[in-house]
This record gives structure tokens, C-alpha cells and sequence, in this order.
């Protein structure tokens, strides 16, 4: 399933915004999901569910939990995220209430100079709390990793790695590719 179609943020410089499933940002109502789940769940008796947006918008996210919740289902779900800072402490418990198991957001490079020139709209500093939150809601964390990115320096490619290798072992990254 999908949470919208096309990407909210439509700014990574190395995505192709031109590509209507990324462009053509069209958000589904929360109820409407919701509702849609609750129709597979009658046609298939599954209950776990995948959806893969390019990254889903927390504020959707969050007004699906609190629909999920107001009906009582019993679901489980997880989806793909961009680590902003909308996913406060409070926002990935009431994710993990509602069935969040995990989430897959893109890191891609852990620089702050090299996050600036991807226009991710995230620090390193950010990534570390957002997946802290995620992690003490016990939501697990996968991120997506790219080097090499032009420019990029070898001690940069370095220094990143050692970040991401501090992140695992600090236990707010349980899963990288």
C-alpha cells in the first residue's frame, strides 16, 4: 500500500523529481487507509502491512495511528521515512501503539556537508535523535547508505562509515544496506 503518491520533499539531488511517482505528491485522508486495510484484512484475514512510499509523511502517519487506534484494529505495518525532525519521542510511541514495527529511511551519507549538497533537509545530529526516537519506542530501524557520492573525499567516506558503525553500536541503527 501506499500512504501518498509521490514524495512530499521532491528535493534529494540525486532523485529524479521528474517521475510522477515521485513528483505528483497526492496524500490519501488517513480514514480512507485505514479503511482499506480494514478491507484486506476481511478479504484476506492478513494483517501486516507493507507500505512503500518513497517516504511517507509523518503527519499522515500520525493521524492514520491515532484512526487505527480510534477503531481498535490490531495491525501491524511499517514504511519508508525521511529521519526529520517531525518524528519527536512522543510521535514513534503513538506509531508503535497503532502496529509500527519499522521503518526504512535513506541516511545516505553521514556528513552533514555531504547531507547539505543531497539536500536531504537532515543533519547527522538529527538522524541520531530521530532514530533514537524510533529505537526507544521499540520501532526498528533500517537505514539506506550510499558512498561515493560526488565529492565526497575518502576521509569523509572514513569519518561516515565510523558514524554509522557508532549509530549500530549504540543501538539506534539495527539494519543498513
Amino acid at each position: 500500500m501506499t500512504i501518498a503518491h509521490g514524495c512530499y520533499w521532491k528535493k534529494c539531488s540525486f532523485c529524479d523529481i521528474t517521475l510522477d511517482y515521485i513528483s505528483r505528491y497526492n496524500p490519501a485522508p488517513a480514514a480512507n487507509l485505514v479503511d482499506k486495510m480494514e478491507t484486506l484484512m476481511a478479504e484476506t484475514g492478513e494483517s501486516g502491512f507493507h507500505f512503500v512510499d518513497e517516504a511517507a509523511p509523518p503527519l499522515i502517519m500520525r493521524d492514520m495511528a491515532i484512526e487505527i487506534l480510534r477503531r481498535g484494529l490490531q495491525v501491524t505495518w511499517w514504511t519508508n521515512i525521511r529521519f526529520e525532525k517531525n518524528f519527536t519521542k512522543d510521535l514513534c510511541l503513538l506509531l508503535k501503539a497503532s502496529g509500527c514495527i519499522a521503518v526504512s529511511g535513506g541516511l545516505e551519507v553521514a556528513s552533514d556537508r555531504l547531507l547539505t549538497l543531497i539536500d536531504k533537509g537532515v543533519t547527522v545530529e538529527q538522524v541520531a535523535q530521530v532514530t533514537r526516537n524510533f529505537t526507544e519506542a521499540n520501532i526498528m530501524v533500517h537505514s539506506y547508505l550510499m558512498y561515493g557520492y560526488p565529492t565526497q573525499t575518502i576521509q569523509e567516506t572514513v569519518d561516515s562509515l565510523e558514524m554509522v558503525r557508532q549509530l549500530f553500536e549504540i543501538g539506534v541503527l539495527q539494519s543498513g544496506f
